[in-house]
């Protein structure tokens, strides 16, 4: 059955990806068509909405895409179940999570460690500006049984084209079926950017708070006494790993950017010219982390070194930067039907870090430079760099290039490749650690090296690429819960394709990853997919719109890795295989105007096909859910 279901995957996606690849209209129009179920369509009062995502430091040309405002997407309402995310989990929404396959991004600038919530964490790169003309509202509410409760909050207005603002507030909470595994989390963002009615000076000015509290069991304590379900009748009845531990993470961050935009009037020929935009740009980044647990067992904690039998160990530390940066790239412009343009940007950001549980104080420059270039309309030439002088992470370097290729520019149809190098430190914390129950001081002598190139064709969702990683002196956390650097090259390749097809009624998109890794350190599964299919159809004379789909996903069985809550992070195994298991959630949906209603079965088959279904050793996924969800949107 499970061969079948790889087979199943791999036909969809290469018959998906075969039909993306002709151009007669009839088929666009099948194809391509995203507006079966547009509240334009639905709700005569609808105003067009647009975002886009803006940079932090770069600034980059603007592409506004319109919100989904489809039912496509409706069951979807924890990233985790998104089409597009293939991760790992504890088995539970709101807790750490690590993706299947294999990626690697890092920016410029001091990081403690890598935060383990990452479709859940917000940077001010996940910040989104609406284009409107007057206001958009988003509500949606979720109900799980048992006790899991999911509520999102989107508001953005222009007032008289001047102010833009918008903000998000997204508040979960799970208590989960097992011992000792509540998860509860709160992120909220604000940004409002004002321009002055000339366009020479404008501001962006943001701020997001992260906070989770979570309860850490640590897993079974047995995991086969689980698969071979010796306590079938009472789930809390099985031994965790940990019974008193919590961890707690609270992010600040604050971005205040201000730009003059260097324009110059000639009277003569009544225009005016643009000679490029001075910005500064102010960041606070506070981060604390607490991990409390107490009674610590000598046989977890794999070590006899211990201060008391209580640990209430906190991370702390928080930076300070300013940036000042010339740049033809002018705030908020859409380049899309320029056919030649050269824009440049070039700058300096100081940082001043400090950690206070490591006593550590660190000054950096980091100089960097940004390019991109048009030719002959088609051809889109990126370039970045940035160099860091001085503190923790003295003579790291981070370099990307990509060059696109533009088949048909409106139809977003493109060839493509890029290259990302990494010659950079650890995190702070693979080389100072500090805590009641462990300790490491290394100074490592190397610097990682991490090679990524990509080279991808797509065209309105349809994506087909091939990845490929070469990683020396990466680090990684091993099964000992230690740092090592892992000084064998090691090759990671991977195929993506990922096709989405609209027909009438009829939905679906498939996202699959076949990759292959030479090196024991770094595991992944040999397939990892995911497949998500609806029908839809107007009932009430065309006054509702009603919908059934399902979601499957699955991976093959590999080494997936360990989770250490104390130190927040995954780390490396070789004695676990976990996945070969078949995931099944359908829905049924409702939409009238403005309003979508859903009821959703996760994990259906829990029970029906064997007790394995792990993702992350000793964390069982969730057992068979229900979950009832609505949204509500107001476009004026």
């Amino acid at each position: 059955m499970f061969k079948k279901s790889i087979f199943f995957f791999i036909l969809v996606s290469l018959c998906l990806t075969r039909l993306a690849a002709q151009e007669e209209e009839k088929q666009e129009e099948d194809l391509f068509h995203k507006t079966i179920d547009s509240a334009m369509a639905i709700s005569p009062a609808y105003l067009p909405t647009y975002y886009t995502e803006l940079g932090t430091v770069f600034f980059k040309s603007i592409n506004f895409k319109p919100i989904d405002t489809t039912m496509n997407l409706i069951a979807q309402y924890d990233p985790l179940l998104s089409t597009d995310n293939l991760y790992q989990t504890l088995g539970i929404h709101g807790q750490a999570h690590k993706p299947m396959n294999f990626t690697y991004k890092k920016d410029p600038g001091f990081s403690l460690f890598s935060i383990p919530y990452p479709l859940y964490f917000k940077e001010q790169g996940d910040l989104k500006y609406y284009k409107l003309k007057t206001s958009y509202t988003n509500l949606a509410f979720e109900y799980g049984i048992a006790n899991e409760y999911t509520f999102q909050a989107t508001h953005a207005q222009n007032i008289k084209d001047k102010v833009n603002y918008a903000f998000n507030l997204r508040g979960f909470s799970n208590d989960g079926y097992y011992t000792h595994q509540k998860a509860s989390d709160i992120v909220f963002d604000a940004l409002v950017h004002y321009e002055i009615p000339s366009h020479i000076y404008g501001f962006k000015l943001s701020y997001i708070i992260n906070y989770f509290n979570l309860e850490e069991n640590g897993g079974l304590l047995d995991m086969e006494e689980y698969v071979n379900q010796l306590k079938l009748e009472d789930l809390k009845g099985y031994n965790m790993k940990l019974y008193n531990a919590t961890s707690k993470l609270l992010t600040h961050d604050l971005l205040f950017q201000q730009y003059v935009n260097i324009i110059s009037q000639n009277k003569k020929k009544g225009k005016e010219s643009y000679w490029g935009t001075i910005t500064h740009s102010f960041q606070f980044k506070h981060q604390r982390t607490n991990y409390n647990d107490f009674n610590l067992d000598s046989s977890y904690y794999r070590t006899n070194y211990f201060i008391s039998d209580t640990t209430a160990d906190t991370m702390r530390y928080y930076t300070i930067s300013n940036t000042l940066q010339w740049s033809s790239f002018k705030p908020l412009q859409d380049d899309n039907d320029k056919k030649y343009f050269l824009h440049f940007t070039g700058g300096l950001t100081h940082e001043y870090a400090r950690y206070q549980a490591g006593s550590y104080t660190g000054n950096a420059f980091i100089p960097f430079a940004q390019v991109h270039v048009r030719l002959f309309s088609r051809m889109d030439i990126h370039a970045k760099i940035n160099y860091t002088l001085g503190g923790y992470h003295n003579n790291d370097l981070n370099a990307n290039a990509a060059v696109i290729w533009a088949i048909n520019r409106p139809h977003n149809h493109y060839l493509g490749a890029d290259i990302d190098y990494y010659f950079q430190t650890p995190d702070y914390m693979y080389s100072h650690f500090f805590s009641n129950s462990m300790y490491w001081n290394i100074n490592w002598a190397k610097k990682q090296n991490i090679l990524r190139f990509s080279a991808y064709w797509e065209r309105e969702g349809y994506k087909a690429e091939v990845n490929y990683f070469l990683l020396h002196n990466f680090a990684i956390i091993d099964s000992t819960w230690t740092p090592q650097l892992v000084d064998k090259y090691a090759n990671i390749i991977q195929l993506h394709l990922s096709a989405p097809v609209y027909i009438k009624g009829f939905g679906a998109k498939a996202n699959v990853y076949l990759q292959y890794s030479n090196n024991p350190a770094f595991h992944v599964p040999i397939f990892a997919g995911k497949l998500d299919a609806f029908y839809r159809l107007n009932i009430f004379k065309n006054k509702a719109k009603f919908q059934v789909g399902f979601s499957l996903a699955y991976n093959t069985s590999y080494y997936a890795d360990t989770y250490c809550p104390m130190l927040k992070t995954f780390c490396t195994q070789e004695d676990v295989k976990v996945g070969n298991y078949l995931y099944f959630d359908p829905h049924i949906a409702l939409q009238v105007q403005r309003i979508s209603i859903y009821f959703k079965v996760t994990h259906a088959l829990c029970g029906l096909l064997r007790y394995n279904y792990f993702t992350t050793p000793d964390y069982p996924m969730q057992n068979r859910r229900f979950i009832i969800g609505i949204t509500w949107r107001f476009f004026d």
